[in-house]
């Protein structure tokens, strides 16, 4: 609690720095627009405090990879919700991404299910703040957006340490150590890669943004073996390949397709 309401805080006023600097001509959106994003933030709330909550009782390169169950939200929300089939490429991608996926999850063991469920609703709230940031984006650019969700995250998280619900309690940095961590976290875990997903999501769209992060549970587990004493097994090594292989498939399906579009020529 301590450390996310002074991590998205301080992203926040990074965040707002970076904006004079850089679009300080630039009007901010309407109040609807506005209240929109700082929802967002309110989501990236709910995805990060169930999430962590969740760890406690499950190790980190499990939950992530029961976290990317998501794309099957999102591909499909996005098709339900705002009309935006999802191309061939994206399917078939999914597919494979998704048999990594349960490969992997065949490793729950000993987890507690509650921690499953945990980071299961986490990645329902991811679902719903990736579909509605897609379209909030179309309307804001990704600078300003990037401070209001921020700002949503970093309200809501001071209002949870105000409140104290259940055994939620916060503590926050004490050292130098600490504060330097901190620094990092806002640096490279939040600000750069917020920007850089906002940027990619308004270029490419939610369905394609869902299965390109799907890496991302490859990269958990290397980090959760190197960093955390936890443990590789074969189950894992088989569900992250189908992942990578995947991702390199849908690179390779969608440069084919826009050059043959490009070229004036039907794609087979």
């Amino acid at each position: 609690m301590g450390v996310m309401s002074v991590r998205f805080t301080l992203a926040t006023l990074l965040m707002f720095a970076i904006r004079a600097v850089m679009v300080r001509n630039t009007p901010w959106p309407n109040l609807k627009n506005t209240a929109k994003l700082l929802l967002w933030g309110v989501c990236i709330m709910g995805i990060s405090l169930t999430y962590f909550i969740a760890i406690n009782d499950i190790d980190t390169g499990l939950a992530i990879v029961l976290f990317y169950a998501n794309p099957l939200f999102i591909v499909f929300g996005s098709w339900i919700i705002w009309k935006k089939r999802p191309s061939k490429n994206i399917l078939i991608s999914l597919v494979f991404t998704m048999i990594g996926v349960f490969v992997t999850v065949g490793q729950i063991g000993d987890a507690s299910m509650s921690a499953v469920a945990l980071v299961l609703l986490s990645a329902v709230f991811f679902t719903i703040y990736l579909l509605g940031l897609s379209h909030s984006l179309e309307k804001t650019d990704v600078i300003t957006s990037v401070v209001l969700v921020n700002a949503g995250g970093a309200i809501s998280y001071w209002f949870l340490v105000a409140t104290s619900p259940g055994s939620l309690t916060a503590h926050f940095p004490h050292d130098s150590v600490a504060w330097t961590y901190i620094a990092g976290l806002v640096v490279f875990g939040t600000v750069t890669p917020i920007l850089a997903g906002f940027a990619g999501l308004k270029r490419v769209g939610p369905s394609m943004v869902s299965v390109l992060t799907t890496l991302e549970p490859v990269l958990a587990i290397a980090a959760g073996v190197v960093f955390l004493g936890e443990h590789l097994t074969i189950n894992r090594v088989i569900g992250a390949s189908f992942v990578i292989g995947a991702l390199i498939a849908l690179s390779v399906l969608e440069a084919r397709t826009e050059t043959s579009a490009g070229l004036g020529v039907t794609s087979p």
